[in-house]
């Protein structure tokens, strides 16, 4: 029988539902093989101590290295006594950067500063390598660009600020959420204190410190975000305030160039330079989140009061097609939407496509008045809204979706209302 043609091939592979067919797949013969690798190992995940153990599956003499399609690693932390234990950690997570020569993307949640500089430092040196060995008719080496921090715990904001500013030239998506600065080691508890004590690397060894010092002429003098097109910064709290350092950074005035910024997501109440960032990128963001669901209880009544202000800054926002709002606890849903309506009736533009609202309520309930959802018809009802809305998705209140064609009659009518579940 004639072997199949390489497209019909693909086509199969392509639509292989789950990881256990495309390992079945990945048996057939080689040509099957090699396309089978690109979804079985295009993300990786490991703990921080487990780099010997997964590097033999990623490195390998033949063309078929697992680890050269690897484009996205996840690293999450390892227990402290793990970790006290290995000692040859440094070279072995450099054998393993050097086995997945094209990650572009790094996710790291819940990890110490032990693996910040193994992990994310050793791919930042990779870069600064590659781009020092360049042939200048090589194509492109493939560079850092997209990274995930969440729950990282290290000594201030200062250590991950300077970290992002030596790869700030190539990154396109940074994603910062929920942060902790433990500042000295006296404030630690005694598992973290392990982390924090335990040697970058052998005695004998530079430091990454000295490595950057290498290649000193290489990272950019002035910091630039100028390729950056998406943001996401979410979870801060009152002891590890990091937000307004970090916006002031990548746009540090109104006019700072930032063309390819398009999808931002901050929490709520608003940084206090995010209106500057609002400036800078007022025509090229399009896709705005608001997440209104990480304040304590109760929650403070300052920051309710300052809603309506808040969402004034819409305005400076020109090109806006999708505003999400995602509200937490309910007992700030009356609030937050009142903020919205007063940001909406300031937004002379007519781009706004959709509208989501997303609700974490009791049993699904719809966590506001009636008079409040008449006002929002009534908004969405204004010119350039009628011109321009598509869609208001509405998610967590199924159990009100039967009132809410009645309470919302514009919108029933115009056929833009989506009940999410």
């Amino acid at each position: 029988m004639k072997p199949l043609p390489v497209e019909i091939i693909e086509k199969i592979i392509d639509n292989v539902p789950d990881g256990q067919t495309f390992i079945a797949c990945s048996l057939v013969c080689k040509e099957w093989l090699f396309r089978c690798r690109f979804y079985l190992f295009q993300r990786v995940s490991l703990r921080a101590g487990d780099a010997s153990d997964v590097l033999p599956f990623l490195s390998g003499p033949t063309q078929y290295k697992a680890g050269a399609f690897t484009h996205s690693l996840i690293v999450t932390e390892s227990s402290p006594d793990i970790l006290s234990q290995y000692q040859t950690g440094w070279e072995t997570v450099r054998t393993l950067i050097d086995a997945v020569p094209n990650v572009r993307e790094i996710q790291m949640f819940g990890v110490t500063e032990w693996a910040l500089e193994r992990y994310l430092d050793g791919l930042i040196l990779r870069d600064l390598r590659n781009r020092k060995n360049q042939d200048p008719d090589a194509r492109n080496p493939v560079v850092l660009e997209d990274i995930t921090l969440s729950d990282v715990r290290t000594r201030d904001w200062e250590a991950i600020q300077t970290r992002l500013r030596r790869c700030s030239d190539t990154l396109k998506c940074i994603r910062i959420s929920s942060l902790h600065f433990y500042g000295s080691t006296d404030q630690l508890s005694k598992p973290a204190a392990m982390l924090h004590d335990l040697p970058a690397r052998e005695d004998t060894d530079k430091s990454s410190e000295d490595e950057f010092t290498e290649f000193q002429d290489l990272i950019p003098s002035q910091t630039s975000f100028e390729n950056i097109e998406r943001l996401a910064l979410e979870g801060e709290n009152s002891r590890s305030r990091f937000a307004d350092s970090f916006l002031r950074e990548i746009a540090p005035s109104p006019t700072a160039p930032l063309p390819k910024l398009t999808v931002l997501d901050l929490f709520f109440p608003l940084p206090s330079h995010a209106r500057v960032l609002f400036h800078a990128a007022g025509t090229t963001i399009t896709d705005l989140t608001i997440r209104c669901d990480t304040f304590a209880t109760p929650v403070d009544q300052e920051i309710i009061s300052r809603t309506k202000m808040e969402f004034s800054s819409l305005k400076a926002l020109m090109n806006l097609n999708i505003i999400g709002i995602r509200v937490y606890p309910s007992a700030v849903a009356y609030q937050v939407l009142e903020g919205l309506l007063s940001g909406l009736r300031s937004y002379m533009y007519t781009t706004l496509k959709v509208l989501h609202l997303s609700y974490k309520s009791d049993m699904g309930r719809s966590p506001h008045p009636v008079d409040q959802w008449n006002a929002l018809d009534e908004v969405l009802s204004l010119p350039n809204l009628m011109t321009s809305l598509q869609r208001l998705e509405l998610n967590g209140i199924l159990s009100s979706a039967g009132q809410l064609s009645r309470y919302l009659p514009n919108a029933r009518d115009r056929k833009i209302i989506r009940i999410i579940s």
